[in-house]
């Protein structure tokens, strides 16, 4: 997926908005069913008003009003929304899923779009210290979840070399 400052050097069409705001979503429902239903609520709130940023903000703050309001309903752990390959793009799709709303939205911006600190302070209305603190705790859970332990080869057993 392009950064955002990428699709905004090339100019905002609507088909372009659509795409980054469907994708974005859906790296924080990790479910198209729920992106959709994002997405609705993103167009309702914007009343015709297609503009990239203001679209953006829209979807960040409508998923965390969503996410905080509604914590323990429709879990995005739930195995019907989690990709069906075994690749590294869906385990770390995986990963992000189990992060907590705050720290996944804030990792999307930065590491997907490719937006600043001060960016995403902007965006989310979080302050520019949490997201500074929501960055480090969520890219600390993803590296304990992905990568393996000091020792530990990321082959599975039945590949290891016998001693």
């Amino acid at each position: 997926m392009p950064k955002l400052r990428e699709i905004s050097k090339r100019g905002n069409s609507s088909e372009q908005i659509v795409n980054l705001l469907y994708n974005t979503g859906y790296r924080l429902t990790g479910s198209h069913r729920e992106t959709q239903k994002l997405l609705k609520d993103v167009f309702n709130a914007l009343n015709g008003n297609i503009n990239l940023n203001t679209a953006l903000k829209s979807l960040c703050l409508i998923y965390i009003n969503k996410a905080t309001s509604s914590l323990g309903k429709n879990s995005p752990k739930d195995k019907r929304s989690l990709p069906k390959k075994n690749n590294s793009t869906n385990k770390v799709q995986e990963a992000l899923l189990t992060l907590p709303p705050a720290e996944r939205l804030v990792l999307v911006l930065r590491e997907v779009l490719g937006l600043g600190y001060v960016e995403i302070a902007e965006m989310t209305g979080i302050e520019k210290t949490a997201v500074t603190r929501l960055l480090n705790t969520g890219r600390w859970a993803l590296r304990k979840q992905l990568v393996p332990p000091p020792g530990k080869s990321r082959q599975p057993e039945k590949y290891s070399v016998a001693k």
